[in-house]
């Protein structure tokens, strides 16, 4: 099983806390999430600054990128090169898409549920519909849900961070994680636009609530099943129900919910 795993120590911090145990105080080294701010250049200009955790940063920009309908496809991009001293990423983009570029900064950009944007590249998402025939038995997608768990590393040393896989039946063949859901999202669907993965066989597996723009990233990618051991939100369902994807929520030991698309998920 191929796995990519990124994690820079520095990411991890130990500090001295004060637990409170069986009403005794306990000093004690803990294990805490940092977090950094990153600089998007795109031909020459600061055009964002995101809030994230320093691994994956190609795939965490191009995935932004790509999930707001910047960029369709990887010719789109000239370069992308990370500074990581200065926590500056530095993106050269065809013609075409700074054309994009320039329409997403003048249109109002809608919040969604926790900071994310949602995705404003309407005019080519509206034509975009999943009809993957791949399937999934009970039994896989409640192994892939425990291997996600099992592999979160920042997660297990920290509790502060979401996460995201990309599998195929047998496993997790990629791993992402980040204080923001919206960025192991990103970072996810930006592997899959740098490296051209082929997502006719493979499974997103998350961590998060799978709101509107979580689904809408995941459908931008072509991924046509998503699991998750949390739930879904009405508008996240009414977009996979409308453009064909799976959506798998709450599973978790023995048991799951499927909200969207069930004929992909067969005993």
């Amino acid at each position: 099983m191929m796995f990519n795993k990124n994690i820079d120590k520095h990411i991890i911090k130990q500090i001295d806390i004060f637990r409170i145990k069986a009403n005794k105080k306990i000093l004690m080294k803990d294990n805490i999430i940092d977090e950094d701010i990153l600089e998007i250049f795109v031909n020459k200009n600061k055009i964002f600054q995101m809030v994230f955790s320093m691994t994956h940063t190609r795939a965490l920009v191009a995935g932004f990128l790509f999930t707001q309908g910047i960029v369709n496809k990887k010719t789109d991009i000239k370069e992308i090169k990370f500074i990581k001293e200065k926590k500056q990423c530095y993106v050269t983009l065809n013609s075409r898409s700074h054309q994009r570029l320039n329409r997403f900064q003048e249109n109002y950009q809608i919040k969604g549920s926790s900071g994310g944007i949602l995705l404003q590249d309407k005019v080519n998402f509206l034509s975009l519909k999943l009809k993957s025939s791949l399937k999934i038995t009970y039994e896989q997608v409640l192994s892939l849900i425990q291997m996600h768990w099992d592999y979160s590393d920042l997660f297990h040393k920290t509790g502060g961070v979401h996460s995201a896989g990309i599998c195929n039946l047998s496993g997790i063949l990629s791993y992402y994680e980040d204080i923001s859901r919206h960025n192991v999202l990103d970072k996810l669907a930006g592997d899959v636009l740098l490296k051209e993965i082929d997502i006719s066989d493979k499974i997103a597996t998350v961590s998060c609530r799978m709101s509107l723009e979580i689904i809408g990233k995941i459908i931008k990618t072509g991924i046509s099943i998503i699991i998750s051991n949390a739930a879904p939100t009405l508008s996240g369902v009414k977009l996979a129900h409308k453009k064909g994807l799976t959506i798998v929520g709450f599973a978790r030991n023995n048991r799951f919910n499927i909200y969207t698309h069930e004929q992909r998920i067969q005993n």
